[in-house]
């Protein structure tokens, strides 16, 4: 597996990074309103690559068909607090954290552009369209779940051809680039929406049992993203260490990555609902709170 490469390359570095800890969840007595914003990569999309490549395939893609992801499905559990809430997903599949903040998604290529849940410019970072979003909508979003930074991580190893000198090389400055840059859009966020509750969700390693070695590399990553959200106030749906607890054969049901041929690091349908499940219990909303149904902040 060519992540063995990256993991023996980064192992050493590792030890200088925060081991990974659990955000304390910001106080805060906000519920739902009426609108959830989310933004992210392919995993707030909700990507299939099977499915992906067979809609490419026969000219039927539609982003409308992606509908079973961690989003929907959280979406699903706040609809029973907010009856009436709206969903806008900015994810774009391929996102880094340094193209959310400036522009240049993979699936906004300018000559070549791919419809989005919600679409805006494809010279338009996502960050720029969701602080519009939220200009737009004075203090009538809440929540926003955020996910970026795997990416990063999996350009560095593919930019470097799996060279363990060049990956060792760039891992500092990628584990920076997330950092900054997520800082950045929880900060632009926040200042566009004071009364936003933020969630940040992080990364289950989906080569851990097929290259056990990769974990402390994607530790690191979380332990960038969990510091960050707890600086800015933002909760953390930890993914990362709940995952660690499965099985081999529970996490080959929750993750594509041991199906062939494509073994795609996404969730699974089932994957993605254990997903939802943490952005649930990460967001404090289950907790007693009636129905609300007019639709108002």
């Amino acid at each position: 597996m060519r992540f063995n490469r990256l993991a023996t390359a980064l192992v050493a570095g590792i030890a200088a990074v925060v081991p990974i800890t659990h955000a304390a969840a910001a106080s805060s007595d906000n519920q739902p309103k009426k609108y959830y914003l989310a933004l992210g990569d392919s995993l707030a999309f909700g990507f299939h690559q099977a499915q992906f490549l067979q809609e490419l395939a026969t000219n039927s893609y539609d982003p409308a068909s992606f509908n079973t992801g961690y989003v929907d499905d959280f979406a699903t559990r706040l609809r029973t607090i907010r009856p009436n809430i709206q969903t806008v997903n900015l994810s774009c599949p391929g996102e880094t954290s340094t193209s959310l903040v400036n522009g240049g998604c993979p699936f906004h290529n300018p000559a070549n552009p791919l419809p989005l849940h919600a679409n805006y410019p494809v010279t338009t970072p996502q960050l720029t369209a969701a602080v519009a979003f939220l200009h737009a909508h004075p203090g009538k979003v809440s929540p926003i779940t955020v996910d970026i930074g795997g990416n990063d991580l999996l350009n560095l190893q593919s930019s470097c051809g799996g060279a363990p000198g060049c990956i060792q090389a760039g891992l500092p400055g990628v584990l920076g680039s997330v950092g900054s840059n997520l800082d950045a859009t929880l900060r632009a966020l926040h200042g566009a929406s004071p009364s936003s509750e933020i969630i940040v969700v992080n990364y289950a390693d989906p080569y851990e049992y097929v290259s056990p070695a990769t974990i402390p590399v994607f530790g690191a990553l979380n332990s960038v993203i969990g510091a960050v959200a707890t600086s800015d106030n933002a909760r953390l749906a930890d993914v990362f260490t709940p995952a660690l607890g499965f099985s081999a054969a529970q996490f080959c049901t929750l993750d594509a990555i041991c199906a062939p041929p494509l073994y795609d690091i996404h969730p699974t349908d089932a994957g993605y609902a254990v997903m939802a499940d943490i952005v649930w219990q990460a967001s404090g909303y289950a907790d007693g709170q009636d129905p609300q149904v007019d639709g108002s902040e």
